[in-house]
């Protein structure tokens, strides 16, 4: 129990404010746009992600007990929306005792932060040095260090249940980093001079954070924090190697896998519920299955250095038996995952796998309009208002020529109040409408053929297809998905929505995309090199 409660320390050098003038970036007409916010909390998850890391720990998660992450511009890691309020700050405060008390307790975790094994004030120091520059992601200040040191010698009158004074001062200094803004925030106030007037620089360990927690979700290696020091984090050159190695380190796999789950709203898979009556394919296992899928896909799509189009294009998916049964396969035994050819004539790409379908229907029947808003939404980057409130959702009844869901979903939209939304969202939606409730294929509803065809306008070109399949190939080519997925990746990296100075940018990224050979993970090179990155808007005092 400890005697006393620590508060944070407070923010050391933290002064000025970022300027709310938008200089232009230097070689271009493009506007270099002011962050939010200098001091950009953790996430949740990457909060779990560095205790366990910084502290040599696993498995622990003590976010759990922590309130949710708000989502803003449909993430939940957006700068403006990770505030501390004071349950959270309590919440900080538990689990910086908690994961003290525990690494003092676990022996492994407990030698792997300390750099000497002396119990002498010379190891004490090393120790406040060396962990400080971990959990702080950068070198002490001389006052830090100080004022660490002192913290450290009092750990025998403030901690009890530790063996020694010297244990102790471990436990204090432990509890009162992890409580540190330092610590809980990602900072860029530390700005450099630029040769540009209006534009300042992130100093190195800045940077070496952005892209740890950018592409880790999670604090920066000794490799990183050593190529920092050195000054190697500078030029496009250097920026490329750190982001190519950190892609090949299988801590790349979150991040890849928290974007694209955000991204496609993968918590829906989660409210899936199947009659089995009806849907005798379905069991309660199924959306983890489903959304094991979807991972596993982009992530191939990702590490295996395959070109944008592919996300949409694929010929191959991963299943187990439980999913072989939706699909229609039959061979597939056992809960492992395996890679397979997908029939081209009835399945290619993100869209046609089954989480994804399911997730977007009723539970009896397919929904065209939640499909096609998903498509508009999602994959194309349009913005699509919501229904107005008091819309009554209920389809008219199956009688006389309304025999199948589309043709429910046609009347139903046809008001002159509904058709300037719908005319743009039915078209997506019943291209899937050879996809049943749970993402089963299917040739008839009801006893009729099913009509998926349409004309959709991408890129200001109008085509036609007779399916699925059609409008999937037209999207994969589109300047829209690209610009979309691009925008999104955007989003993510920089922790806000983005906007119209971002426009320079954001077309960089798109462009990058458009090469058919050239593989989607260079975006998160690209995203690395963007001047916004790197610059801020310089410091006012």
């Amino acid at each position: 129990m400890r005697k006393v409660i620590l508060v944070s320390l407070a923010l050391i050098g933290c002064q000025g404010t970022i300027s709310s003038l938008e200089p232009t970036i230097p070689g271009t007409n493009c506007k270099l746009t002011a962050p939010p916010t200098a001091l950009v909390r953790m996430t949740h998850l990457q909060y779990d992600n560095t205790v366990n890391d910084l502290l040599g720990l696993t498995g622990q998660t003590p976010s759990a007990n922590f309130t949710p992450d708000p989502t803003f511009a449909g993430f939940n890691n957006s700068a403006e929306g990770l505030v501390v309020v004071d349950r959270l700050g309590r919440d900080y405060r538990r689990a910086a005792e908690d994961l003290a008390t525990l690494t003092i307790n676990t022996p492994a975790a407990k030698s792997s932060i300390l750099p000497c094994t002396q119990t002498t004030d010379a190891c004490a120091q090393q120790f406040v040095d060396s962990f400080g520059r971990r959990a702080f992601r950068r070198p002490l200040t001389a006052a830090e260090s100080t004022a660490y040191f002192t913290l450290f010698k009092r750990g025998g009158a403030l901690v009890d249940g530790a063996p020694d004074a010297f244990t102790a001062g471990v436990s204090l200094t432990i509890e009162a980093m992890l409580q540190s803004p330092d610590f809980l925030y990602r900072t860029e106030v530390e700005l450099e001079a630029s040769s540009t007037a209006g534009i300042a620089k992130l100093n190195p360990y800045e940077v070496a954070s952005k892209l740890s927690y950018l592409l880790w979700n999670t604090m920066p290696d000794t490799t990183l924090l050593d190529a920092a020091e050195r000054g190697q984090l500078a030029t496009a050159d250097q920026l490329r190697v750190q982001v190519l190695r950190m892609l090949e380190d299988p801590r790349a796999v979150q991040s890849i896998d928290d974007f694209h789950a955000q991204w496609l709203e993968l918590e829906r898979y989660h409210s899936i519920v199947r009659d089995t009556m009806l849907f005798p394919a379905f069991n309660a296992t199924l959306p983890d299955q489903m959304e094991e899928e979807t991972l596993r896909f982009t992530r191939s799509v990702i590490q295996e250095q395959q070109p944008f189009a592919t996300l949409y294009t694929a010929n191959y998916t991963f299943v187990n038996a439980d999913l072989a049964r939706v699909y229609g396969m039959t061979g597939i035994t056992g809960s492992a995952f395996q890679r397979v050819t997908l029939d081209p004539a009835q399945r290619k790409g993100l869209l046609t796998q089954p989480g994804l379908l399911a997730s977007h229907s009723y539970s009896r029947t397919s929904s065209p309009i939640h499909r096609g808003v998903f498509t508009v939404r999602r994959v194309l980057g349009q913005p699509q208002p919501d229904p107005p409130p008091g819309i009554d959702f209920t389809l008219p009844p199956l009688m006389g020529t309304v025999r199948t869901t589309r043709d429910q979903v046609t009347l139903k939209t046809s008001a002159r109040d509904c058709a300037g939304c719908h005319v743009n969202i039915n078209t997506p939606g019943f291209s899937f409408e050879h996809y049943d409730a749970l993402g089963q294929w299917r040739t008839q509803e009801n006893g009729v053929d099913i009509d998926s065809t349409g004309t959709i306008v991408l890129s200001g070109k109008s085509t036609s297809f007779s399916d699925a399949i059609g409008l999937i190939d037209a999207i994969a080519e589109s300047g829209e998905a690209r610009g979309s997925y691009a925008r999104n990746w955007f989003r993510y990296a920089s922790q806000r929505a983005d906007g119209d100075n971002d426009s320079c940018e954001l077309k960089t990224l798109t462009d990058g995309l458009a090469d058919p050979q050239r593989p989607v993970r260079e975006l998160l090179v690209d995203l690395a090199l963007l001047p916004s990155f790197s610059l801020r808007p310089e410091v006012q005092p």
